[in-house]
């Protein structure tokens, strides 16, 4: 799996073989396209090197024949010589000049020539200006109009002794049947390119397709083992505690659909659960005679009952997968007048999972029987929990809760022990699994 997979299989979400595929294909697709332009750049680097080399050719014979024009002043003979330049390169089947001007050495214009029906090549000439180049250099822009090619270049003309003696800047046009026959082996080589991605992409598709659904297999195996453990733990922490692993599962639906109907992430939902069904972990490490006294327990006892919220955080930090269930195991006994404990929290700073979580937790102690205690009516359990709004409870979230309450507390107290185990897995496989 890659990194992002890697990340979302910890946090309990698994991507899908769909997902996997789309992810592949659009790779390959955007492998393909890369390629097709990395080759279309360097093909048409090749034909500019091809065709400033020729129009390079034509200009540099003319400029040789002119260098003692040039050089001895005698600027009246460059418009004829032009104009006979530009005759003589019309029979060359590559192409021909179309526009070509003259400039001294102090780049100013000397001499000009524009062939017959080319003045749109003038006026182009005239929109891309541009520096004249160092004596050492030359200077070429390529332009697509009217089906053919254009080359714009722009050429230093040097003395016998190094001495500059002017420039020649020309519009260089390829042959239409030229043009015609570099678009086709640039398309051809383009997509000659991008069809050997995607036939490659498409052999090895269905080799990655096994491996990955073998792998995706094994993740989702161990997802579910985790998601085993989580309730196999949690249940035997709830029977040490003389309670019942059934609380789990009930406080589990009930904090998750609080948390939905507050529009909680499925990131903090998965949280959510992980903490819930953790939430007394911690009490592993209390010793029975204070864990299981009948009585009340004495100050002393409190406080090290008090302890199984540092034992719970530390058992959960240990791994990975379960380190974001500390809001819940630290933070379930918080209330928000800042009375509760470890940490004596208080409004928002206490984790909004253990807000929700402290309601479902109460709410679910009160309404359920017990070996030592019958099922508290609805009404007066409800009262209990608005008696604690504003000094244990979260006013704002319980008064989501009691919006939803009754007809989860109905439903639930109509399912047998077996079906509200059901009830739950099917409700959690939702945020941690991705069929």
């Amino acid at each position: 799996m890659s990194g992002h997979q890697a990340s979302a299989a910890r946090r309990g979400e698994l991507p899908t073989y769909r997902s996997i595929m789309l992810r592949v294909a659009a790779a390959a697709v955007g492998l393909a396209i890369a390629i097709g332009i990395t080759a279309f750049m360097i093909d048409m680097e090749f034909i500019d090197d091809q065709f400033v080399a020729v129009a390079a050719r034509q200009s540099n014979a003319f400029l040789r024949q002119e260098r003692v024009v040039l050089a001895n002043g005698q600027h009246d003979r460059l418009e004829t010589d032009l104009a006979a330049f530009m005759r003589a390169n019309q029979v060359n089947t590559e192409g021909q000049f179309i526009v070509a001007e003259i400039y001294d050495a102090s780049q100013v214009k000397l001499a000009e020539h524009v062939t017959d029906g080319s003045d749109w090549a003038e006026d182009l000439l005239k929109q891309y200006r541009h520096d004249f180049p160092k004596v050492d250099g030359y200077w070429y822009d390529r332009f697509y109009m009217h089906g053919t090619f254009l080359i714009q270049t722009m050429t230093p003309l040097v003395g016998d002794h190094g001495e500059l003696l002017g420039y020649f800047e020309g519009v260089y046009q390829l042959s239409k049947e030229r043009s015609n026959e570099i678009l086709h082996d640039t398309a051809v080589i383009v997509g000659t390119s991008v069809l050997s991605v995607l036939a490659t992409a498409l052999i090895l598709l269905p080799i990655f397709a096994t491996f990955n659904r073998g792998v995706m297999g094994l993740s989702r195996e161990l997802l579910d083992a985790n998601i085993d453990t989580l309730s196999a733990l949690g249940g035997t922490i709830a029977k040490r505690d003389s309670d019942t692993h059934t609380h789990n599962y009930r406080v589990t639906i009930l904090a998750i659909r609080l948390a939905e109907t507050l529009g909680v992430s499925a990131d903090g939902i998965r949280s959510l659960i992980k903490g819930a069904f953790l939430h007394d972990v911690g009490k592993i490490g209390i010793p029975d005679n204070i864990l299981l006294k009948p009585g009340r327990l004495t100050e002393e006892e409190f406080e090290v009952m008090k302890t199984h919220v540092e034992h719970g955080v530390d058992i959960v930090s240990r791994s990975a997968w379960l380190t974001d269930a500390k809001d819940v195991v630290g933070c379930h006994h918080e209330k928000v007048d800042g009375s509760g404990y470890p940490a004596g929290l208080a409004g928002d700073r206490i984790p909004i999972n253990a807000r929700i979580f402290a309601i479902a937790d109460v709410f679910d102690a009160l309404t359920s029987k017990r070996p030592y205690k019958d099922a508290m009516p609805f009404d007066k359990a409800m009262a209990i929990l608005r008696d604690g709004s504003g000094t244990h409870f979260d006013a704002a979230l319980l008064d989501v809760f009691a919006r939803i309450a009754h007809q989860l507390h109905d439903t639930l107290g109509a399912k047998r022990d077996s079906e509200v185990e059901m009830h739950m897995r099917q409700l959690v496989s939702r945020y941690f699994r991705t069929e």
